[in-house]
């Protein structure tokens, strides 16, 4: 499977995620989102729910350890790469358990017709995880 870099990272570009990785390739433009909006969407049952698996910093109550936590996530990945976490993380990790939250290809049977988070949310999501520093 060929392997290509991008700032610093590998791409491990799947068969059903050839699109998405040519996309950021080309250098698409991103939108920008706001953290606070990011927080509620990473916290919210019904959104991205990462507190499902992950330890967020200042987070109360009832924590997940079955990812990895969360802490200092903004300074160990640049806001591409976080996308590419979010978006499909499959493309970084074949191995992860991590649903891909911007896409539904390569997965079996998807009850929605759409990704978990639309395009918008994820830039949201990306902004809150870039000050977790």
């Amino acid at each position: 499977m060929p392997r290509t870099v991008k700032q610093g990272f590998v791409l491990r570009p799947l068969r059903t995620g050839v699109a998405l990785a040519c996309a950021l390739l080309a250098g698409t433009v991103w939108a920008q989102g706001t953290a606070e909006q990011g927080f509620r969407l990473m916290t919210s049952g019904s959104g991205g729910n990462c507190v499902a698996c992950h330890t967020l910093p200042g987070q109360t109550g009832v924590g997940s350890t079955f990812g990895p936590s969360l802490r200092q996530v903004g300074a160990r990945y640049s806001a591409d790469e976080l996308r590419q976490w979010v978006t499909d993380a499959r493309l970084i990790k074949p191995d992860t358990l991590m649903p891909p939250f911007g896409t539904t290809k390569g997965t079996n049977e998807p009850i929605r017709a759409q990704s978990i988070l639309s395009f918008d949310e994820i830039g949201h999501v990306v902004a809150a995880l870039q000050t977790l520093r």
